[in-house]
């Protein structure tokens, strides 16, 4: 990539820019399955609600937001709670120049600092650039959700990719809350 990335912790102040961005995939694709464009307050909601518990991690260059990524929990049981989903956009003019094999690089590092032991990732299909995304960082594909979301005139299917993280120990210590230490 010929610019100069910075991976930060996200702050509620890039929420216009988090809405921008996610504003292309919700309004023109099926990548997302919302089918309304949340504005920045409700983005700056979604951030409070991940942070610290877990990463929430802003792409810049040159001063502009060029891409985000988060975990979150992946289910409400208890027992899930070694396990994190992610999700990861990228501005729709910025893709394919790596921003996001670094975001999701340091999204990753975090999770393994804080203690999880794996981390999961939805992908809408076909979606071939996120595929391949998730397949070169290691993930792997560990099922399928046959036709569960209605967007845009057509069924889409969802793949679930794994990647672990750990090598399971026999007794898991409790996860570490994200601090700025943890990211780049």
């Amino acid at each position: 990539m010929a610019r100069p990335l910075t991976i930060r912790p996200a702050a509620i102040t890039d929420s216009d820019a988090i809405a921008a961005i996610y504003a292309h995939y919700v309004e023109t694709t099926a990548i997302s399955f919302e089918t309304e464009r949340p504005d920045g307050g409700i983005m700056a909601s979604r951030i409070r609600d991940c942070l610290p518990r877990y990463p929430y991690l802003a792409a810049e260059s040159e001063g502009k937001l060029t891409g985000y990524a988060y975990a979150t929990r992946l289910y409400e049981r208890a027992a899930y709670r070694w396990t994190a989903e992610a999700t990861i956009y990228v501005a729709h003019d910025r893709c394919g120049m790596g921003i996001g094999r670094e975001l999701y690089a340091a999204l990753i590092d975090s999770l393994r600092n804080q203690g999880f032991q794996s981390v999961v990732g939805k992908i809408t299909l076909p979606n071939s650039a996120s595929v391949r995304l998730h397949e070169r960082i290691g993930f792997v594909q560990s099922g399928i959700l046959h036709k569960v979301g209605y967007k845009l005139g057509s069924w889409h299917d969802v793949g679930l990719y794994q990647l672990d993280l750990a090598a399971r120990p026999e007794a898991p210590d409790e996860t570490l809350p994200f601090s700025l230490d943890q990211s780049r």
